[in-house]
């Protein structure tokens, strides 16, 4: 079947000869699994040591929290997962102090970045510790040990924001507004909490197949389309029309509900789409991502420091990724000036920005 979905990929002239061969193997059903077993090899010993943590957090918390494989997510009530309270209200405090800056945000931002914006960056995680706290709690980290087989990594920490769009924006949809499986491997924990209310497609929703319905999709599609060189998407975009056309409207699911509703979603094994949001309208979410040391894809992370918590201890291997990076590395202050354009790679001079700002200062 045909996917008329406009390709997102970067031009030609941007992309290395190394890159291409890595997503020339990692495309196919085969390379993947040659790509993940090669992974696993690297790093036996952080595995023994994350299944055997995550074997101890669920004996321990009796794993209150779990994700049913076939269907690919949970909802979670208030009270099931603690810290969710005062995440909430961290998030709130984040939103409040980017809104005098979000009229330049999206004036900054090019084409299809103008979806969704993180308003934290490394800096503002690492002032806000109660949303690491929420990330790490012994019962979240045991829920995603047993759907993920070890401890995982707490890679990204984000608050979302998605500004309203035209009135009918559909022949503009782009990149993570059309239906796609992510692609850092083939299981993977996002964590959504409404921070809006969301009653309606106006509103923009995630809105995603249960993963079972997924499979069954990509069945009748005859194979997932390759992702755009350079792409978190190993599986997508595809057009609403060739999904609709072999789904029923009656398995789709959509995160509508009053601000506080969560979500544990495996975004590897569903297909999703999100952040239309219509004009005079506004959605706002927190968003943490918790995914296998070994994964075999990887995109930017955040710089989190695991040094409050005990060395040995679930939470510290939870914040220690295989490759670390300097802070502001990938998420620079989103609030700063020019940060828009430098975290999207336009190009500008970090130094000259850095000078700029002395001297005004």
């Amino acid at each position: 079947m045909a996917n008329p979905a406009p390709k997102d990929a970067l031009p030609d002239h941007e992309v290395g000869l190394l890159t291409r061969l890595h997503f020339a193997v990692y495309a196919s059903e085969l390379g993947f699994r040659l790509l993940k077993g090669h992974r696993k090899l690297s790093y036996l010993g952080a595995r023994r040591e994350r299944a055997a943590a995550g074997r101890e957090l669920i004996e321990r918390t009796g794993c209150p929290v779990t994700i049913d494989p076939e269907l690919g997510y949970r909802w979670v009530e208030p009270g099931e997962l603690p810290g969710m309270d005062a995440l909430i209200r961290s998030c709130d405090g984040v939103v409040e102090e980017a809104r005098p800056h979000l009229p330049r945000l999206k004036a900054e931002a090019p084409g299809r970045y103008r979806i969704a914006f993180d308003l934290l960056g490394d800096d503002g995680v690492d002032r806000r510790p109660e949303l690491v706290d929420a990330m790490v709690s012994d019962e979240l980290l045991a829920c995603a040990a047993d759907y993920l087989g070890g401890v995982p990594l707490v890679r990204r920490i984000a608050v979302g924001y998605s500004p309203g769009q035209e009135d009918s924006p559909r022949s503009s949809w782009v990149g993570s507004q059309l239906f796609h499986f992510d692609g850092e491997d083939d299981r993977q924990v996002k964590v959504f909490v409404l921070l809006t209310d969301v009653e309606d497609e106006r509103d923009g929703p995630l809105t995603f197949l249960p993963a079972r319905a997924s499979r069954e999709a990509v069945r009748k599609l005859g194979k997932r389309p390759l992702g755009p060189i350079g792409s978190y998407m190993r599986a997508g975009p595809y057009s609403d029309e060739s999904v609709r056309e072999i789904v029923d409207p009656g398995d789709l699911v959509t995160m509508t509900g009053k601000r506080g509703r969560m979500l544990l979603l495996d975004t590897s094994t569903t297909l999703h789409q999100g952040s239309r949001v219509h004009r005079g309208r506004e959605r706002a979410v927190f968003m943490g991502v918790l995914q296998r040391f070994e994964l075999v894809h990887e995109t930017p992370f955040n710089w989190i420091d695991p040094s409050r918590f005990p060395e040995g201890s679930a939470q510290s291997l939870a914040l220690m990724p295989p490759r670390p990076v300097m802070r502001n590395y990938y998420f620079p202050d989103p609030l700063a000036e020019y940060s828009a354009t430098v975290r999207r790679g336009v190009g500008i001079d970090i130094d000259q920005v850095n000078a700029k700002r002395a001297t005004a200062a």
